[in-house]
């Protein structure tokens, strides 16, 4: 796993190819996962931890965007 970008405390994870991970101080927060995943691995991982949200997006770029609006949000 790899730490594609990070902003402050929060961080979004390459967990396998077309799956992220995001995580505020290490704690997960939700899930994003590309048309560029695995569907096998995919599903192993969205079933991991238990998380609930879970963001379906076309590309890694747009994987990064929804990151950003997702600390967006929560940074109010």
């Amino acid at each position: 796993m790899s730490i594609t970008q990070r902003t402050g405390r929060w961080t979004l994870d390459e967990k396998a190819p077309g799956v992220y991970l995001i995580k505020r101080r290490g704690d997960l927060r939700a899930k994003v996962v590309t048309t560029e995943s695995e569907p096998d691995d995919a599903l192993d991982y969205l079933l991991d931890d238990g998380v609930g949200t879970v963001y379906e997006v076309d590309c890694e770029e747009a994987a990064h965007e929804r990151f950003r609006n997702y600390v967006k949000a929560r940074a109010r």
